[in-house]
């Protein structure tokens, strides 16, 4: 039989054209959420987000991938200056002494702390031009770090960085990351073995005011699901510089700061403890801490 024209012809792909489309998809994607935006607003005039059973399921679900564990044999410490800036982390060197620290703006207090614990910081940040201060193991990229489908000049993706940096081949590095929102980008789109090179990942989660948000609540469910992966929560904590919201009928802070801990570095069990909790202290010291209780939602 015969084949039409161009039927088993292999067409070129070029790069340019591939970034073409790219480009077309992601402005048709940004028209949808423009769109579902202003439809969701219309509704939440008329519905009680307060109150929405839908809203709560949605609300459940996102916390489900949240609700800490104890990690056995092991303590805690706070990492960082006092207030807002300083994390708690589990009392657990990396093997590897590299460390990652996305998001500086002025404060640089635990990147010092893990930097004369003698790790190798390496800092990104593309709102600022220079580091509040410097110290030997500090090394600085005016860039920000972004999902790999939204890259640009300033913003670059974390897996290209690793690569960049000649860390493709550790499996013991130490995460912390507070980049206003572009956190549900990263981890949304990251890979299971980039995931797995860091022992522990320091998070600061924003914007939870959306989850009812259908664009924002399905990467966000993509984002806690591919952490939920290979590593487990095993502290939380809410920033109180903004007030503790009701969706769904679940009370929760607008932005957590989460910690995980790799599921192969120990054992866990059912968290025992309070949040807040000793360890913890307000990110603004002129407002009441969030109280969380155990935040157990499995």
């Amino acid at each position: 039989m015969n084949s039409l024209p161009g039927e088993n012809e292999i067409l070129p792909v070029h790069e340019g054209n591939a970034a073409s489309e790219t480009q077309r998809l992601q402005s048709e994607m940004k028209a949808l959420e423009r769109r579902l935006t202003k439809i969701e607003k219309k509704a939440g005039e008329v519905r009680n987000l307060a109150l929405d059973r839908a809203v709560q399921e949605m609300a459940l679900e996102l916390c489900s991938y949240m609700t800490p564990v104890d990690p056995v044999g092991l303590e805690f410490e706070r990492v960082g200056r006092d207030f807002d800036g300083g994390y708690i982390m589990v009392r657990h060197e990396a093997s590897s002494r590299i460390a990652y620290s996305l998001g500086i703006n002025r404060d640089v207090s635990w990147d010092l702390a893990m930097a004369e614990r003698g790790y190798k910081v390496f800092q990104y940040d593309h709102t600022i031009d220079r580091l509040p201060l410097t110290h030997p193991n500090f090394t600085f990229h005016r860039l920000g770090i972004t999902g790999p489908s939204l890259v640009t000049d300033q913003l670059r993706s974390l897996d290209e960085q690793i690569i960049s940096n000649s860390h493709a081949d550790q499996h013991n590095m130490v995460l912390k990351m507070d980049i206003e929102g572009h956190e549900w980008e990263v981890f949304s789109e990251i890979s299971e073995s980039d995931l797995s090179r860091f022992t522990q990942i320091l998070i600061e989660c924003h914007s939870f005011g959306k989850m009812h948000k259908l664009f924002w609540y399905r990467k966000a469910r993509q984002a806690l699901r591919n952490l939920a992966k290979t590593h487990r929560v095993v502290h939380v904590h809410g920033n109180n510089n903004s007030p503790m919201i009701v969706l769904g009928g679940v009370a929760m802070p607008q932005t957590l700061e989460l910690t995980w801990f790799r599921r192969d570095l120990c054992e866990f069990s059912a968290c025992t403890r309070r949040f807040p909790t000793p360890l913890d202290q307000p990110n603004n010291p002129n407002y009441s801490d969030h109280c969380l209780g155990n935040f157990c939602f499995a």
